[in-house]
């Protein structure tokens, strides 16, 4: 079997985006199975639980780079409601970006815009973001970070057209479970082996 690469793009660098990129970036919420319907991400020391998000640019010359951030949004520590308050900020202005909203705008249409069902409403959102830099600690390499979310009233901000909702293969958990007792109902009962 031949296998041709000579129609492959070339490699791409690894460097790191230029920090005060403004891009339009697509959001991907990855469940981390906890939390209400699973899709929170609870911390090693079981104190706080984040939003796992990965943002992908979706056109210019950064197109289909990835960059991660934890939206930390319940916790047990004081330094915890800080960074849930910070993290509710940045969310609403998430928001603000994808649908249109000037963060002054307390029209109930605007109110009822910054409102979510559940955290996998996030999920698929697009918004125009400004991509830092971040310092590496602990041996790691310097990485790219949401720096900010661009809003309706600053000049760098367009409207983004938003994609329409993919049936996601994730499963809150309640779902989850209800799928498998549902499989499991029809075997239940007496086994064959101890009919008579």
């Amino acid at each position: 079997m031949a296998l041709d690469f000579n129609n492959a793009g070339e490699q791409r660098s690894g460097d790191l985006m230029p920090d005060g990129t403004i891009c339009p970036v697509h959001l991907t919420v990855r469940p981390g199975n906890s939390g209400e319907g699973g899709w929170l991400k609870r911390s090693k020391d079981g104190g706080s639980m984040s939003l796992d998000c990965e943002f992908t640019v979706t056109e210019g010359p950064h197109a289909k780079r990835k960059f991660w951030s934890l939206l930390l949004v319940e916790g047990t520590t004081e330094g915890h409601a800080k960074a849930a308050e910070i993290s509710a900020a940045r969310i609403r202005a998430i928001l603000e970006s994808a649908y249109g909203i000037r963060p002054d705008d307390e029209s109930d249409a605007a109110k009822n815009k910054r409102r979510l069902s559940n955290w996998g409403d996030l999920n698929d959102v697009r918004f125009i973001a400004k991509v830092g830099i971040e310092k590496g600690k602990d041996g790691y390499k310097d990485k790219n970070t949401l720096a900010e979310v661009i809003t309706p009233d600053r000049k760098q901000w367009l409207k983004i057209e938003q994609i329409a909702k993919q049936a996601s293969s994730f499963a809150p958990i309640g779902q989850a479970a209800a799928a498998v007792a549902a499989k499991a109902a029809p075997a239940a009962g007496k086994p064959a082996w101890a009919t008579t």
